[in-house]
């Protein structure tokens, strides 16, 4: 079913890709760097020498600048060593094209101490008391009198609200970061004051005009508005910014919707325009939120407008709490055409919008870093070539965690972008669906060796040709959204030569087959409307679809020539789900595909000689010695082209059993046994490395002042 809205637009896939990221010999140690130093007890008229700091980033870059215009940059570029400390972050610090090192002489912005530097865009609130405001009171449940604190917004310095405007992947406010103020205890993410508190609950008669159909036959309107049950929204009544947040029409296709008029009489909503895109319709999710007539639940909060100051209803005492309030409406960091510098061992936290975005250029690399508790997404690349995010903490954001695009589709130029060894995890929380833990985009970008779990969305959605994701580990994604994959690749049959292989997806969706039985179409891999071309090589799928499931651990709709070969599938409900399409449907579909613009149809030809029979053998893949492992069933729904081989499906009883933390207790015998010996399990994740140590079960971040030697020729 038609529904992508690209982000981007970008996009050759060439053997180099699989060769290692390193350099086959080692090189001699670099020249020393100039060193110039930020501390939160420095000034910006000193010199920035270690006992006369600078006290910002922005001095720092300026003297840079000043060095590379006098010629005075040495061999080994130049290092800005920042001190430990929390630094206010109220707008963005910019690099350009003049701000760049060279690749024998990068600029790097690098942790001094055993401790990361902290960059905040949040102000913290202080002096909370029970609020005794006859009007606030008024306002609130009665079960919540007495037990609601309030915050001053002007005794915390914030003299700027950023206005209440959310988006969401249909909104008719735009597929974008809305910036928005968050408030945070001890680093945890209070709830916007909602009702229900936890669940959803579901439209009533939609009035308007029926003119919207769809494959599933239910109905529905344009118009924004629909009829509810009971008396609930009677209490929003003289609620100054109400909204709602729902699933209108498709269960993977969410908005925020502004309440413009409460009709008690007729038990209707009318919605303010702009109308979510897709429309409205009977029986479909939805919650209020932003009322602070809801502030009634620990860890609710609401922000007053009108007063100037914080509502929330704690956990404990607040006089005992790091309580911050989320304040710059802007990226944290923005480098726009540039090229050869590194950030090393920074935290950057609290923001209101993006973290990090990265525009053009080559080389940037973000590496040990900590980017967390932000509106937005976490590091949004575009453009550009050869970027590296490595070995990075990326966590508890309002939408996703990386954003990647870069080369070009129409010239098949490889953007060469790598996102290694990173742990992604508790992200979609203020847009749910589309905000994955890894958007790619363009030609061959390479997402490797990372952890990526605890996400309302997918991890990956993948767009463009010849990417690569191998040894990364998944499991509790899909939380949320129906109709969705742990990767999520959607309705172009150009994208060739991507291949997803040795990686551990587990866990997924409603695994426990809880709650909302419609909720049935999640799987591992999910190639949606014509995806063509795919490998799926070597890869464990561990309970990704179960109970009542339409989807198997792999998902296949519509699209051929997909490969999927020498996997493990385990306690799924099935292996393989097919939909099917048909000759009429694909050649519809496939007319037009190789003379669309963002192609140079001859030299896709030329490379992946396939295409000239594009509008031949539909529906016809290749499913090759992979197992099945109690299972409900090898395949769903497969056509009868499809090519299987060698496969093989093993009953209950049969061992591989679970570890205490419900990863798979993984026997090399057993797994040489079954044919999958070649599966590298002890690989798939993360691992360490100059940036990175296990210790234990955990994984964490060394500090920059141990890294320094190894930094320098990473």
């Amino acid at each position: 079913m038609p529904r992508f809205i690209a982000l981007f637009s970008l996009f050759w896939f060439q053997a180099p890709f699989l060769l290692p990221c390193h350099p086959a010999t080692e090189p001699g140690p670099s020249p020393i760097p100039l060193e110039l130093h930020v501390a939160t007890t420095g000034k910006d008229s000193n010199l920035g020498s270690a006992t006369l700091p600078f006290l910002t980033l922005e001095r720092a870059r300026d003297e840079i600048r000043s060095l590379k215009q006098r010629g005075t940059i040495p061999a080994g570029g130049v290092e800005v060593r920042i001190h430990p400390g929390r630094y206010t972050v109220r707008q963005s610090l910019r690099l350009d094209a003049s701000d760049s090192g060279t690749a024998t002489a990068p600029i790097r912005y690098r942790a001094a101490g055993a401790e990361a530097p902290t960059f905040s865009g949040g102000a913290r609130l202080r002096g909370m008391k029970i609020t005794t405001d006859p009007e606030i009171l008024a306002r609130l449940p009665e079960a919540a009198r007495g037990k609601v604190w309030e915050a001053s917004l002007e005794a915390a310095g914030v003299t700027r609200l950023i206005p209440f405007e959310l988006g969401g992947f249909s909104s008719g406010r735009g597929f974008v970061t809305h910036p928005a103020m968050e408030l945070y205890v001890d680093g945890s993410p209070m709830t916007l004051a909602r009702w229900p508190n936890d669940e959803f609950v579901k439209t009533g008669d939609v009035p308007g005009p029926q003119t919207l159909t769809a494959w599933d036959k239910r109905p529905g309107s344009p118009e924004g508005r629909f009829r509810f049950e009971g008396d609930r929204p009677k209490a929003w009544i003289n609620e100054p910014d109400a909204w709602l947040y729902g699933y209108w029409f498709w269960d993977w296709a969410d908005s925020y919707e502004k309440i413009e008029r409460i009709d008690l009489d007729a038990h209707e909503i009318t919605l303010a325009k702009p109308w979510h895109n897709y429309g409205y319709r009977k029986a479909q999710r939805y919650f209020a939120i932003n009322l602070l007539s809801e502030l009634d639940a620990p860890g609710e909060w609401y922000l007053d407008r009108k007063r100037g100051c914080v509502l929330l209803m704690p956990h404990k005492d607040p006089g005992a709490a790091d309580i911050e309030l989320s304040v710059n409406p802007q990226p944290m960091l923005e480098t726009d055409g540039t090229s050869h510098v590194r950030f090393q061992g920074i935290l950057w936290e609290c923001g209101a919008s993006d973290g990090i975005r990265i525009r053009g250029g080559e080389g940037v690399a973000l590496e040990g870093c900590t980017v967390r508790r932000m509106a937005g997404t976490g590091i949004e690349v575009r453009g550009g070539l050869n970027h590296v995010i490595r070995s990075c903490d990326i966590h508890t954001l309002g939408r996703g965690g990386i954003a990647l695009a870069g080369g070009d589709r129409r010239t098949l130029t490889r953007g060469g972008h790598r996102v290694e060894n990173c742990d992604i995890h508790h992200l979609s929380r203020i847009d749910h669906t589309y905000t994955p833990g890894v958007w790619v985009d363009g030609v061959g970008q390479v997402i490797r060796h990372n952890l990526i779990h605890d996400v309302a969305s997918s991890a990956l959605r993948v767009e463009g040709n010849e990417h690569l994701v191998e040894l990364n580990e998944v499991h509790h994604v899909i939380l949320e959204s129906d109709d969705q994959g742990a990767v999520d690749m959607f309705g172009n049959p150009t994208y060739r030569g991507n291949v997803y292989r040795h990686n551990y997806w587990h866990h997924l969706g409603n695994y426990e087959g809880k709650g909302d039985a419609s909720h049935t179409q999640r799987a591992g891999i999910r190639l949606d409307d014509a995806i063509c071309g795919v490998v799926i090589q070597g890869n464990i799928f561990q309970r990704c679809s179960t109970g009542r499931s339409h989807f198997g651990g792999v998902q296949i709709h519509g699209g051929k020539e997909n490969i999927v070969e020498g996997n493990l599938f385990i306690d799924t409900a099935a292996a393989v789900s097919f939909t099917p399409w048909g000759d009429k449907r694909w050649h519809d579909f496939v007319a037009q595909s190789l003379n669309a613009p963002a192609i140079d149809r001859q030299l896709y030809l030329l490379r992946y000689p396939a295409l000239a029979k594009l509008a031949e053998d539909n529906d016809r893949n290749t499913i090759r010695g992979n197992v099945a492992v109690r299972c409900g069933a090898l395949f769903l729904r497969a056509p009868q082209v499809t090519e299987s081989r060698d496969n093989r499906e093993l009953p209950q009883g049969t061992e591989f059993p679970e570890g205490p933390d419900g990863r798979l207790a993984w026997s090399m015998e057993q797994a040489a046994k079954f044919g999958l010996g070649s599966i590298p399990f002890a690989d798939m994740g993360m691992m360490e490395d100059t940036w990175r140590v296990r210790q234990g079960t955990a994984w964490t971040l060394r500090t920059a002042a141990t890294t320094a030697a190894g930094a320098r020729n990473p």
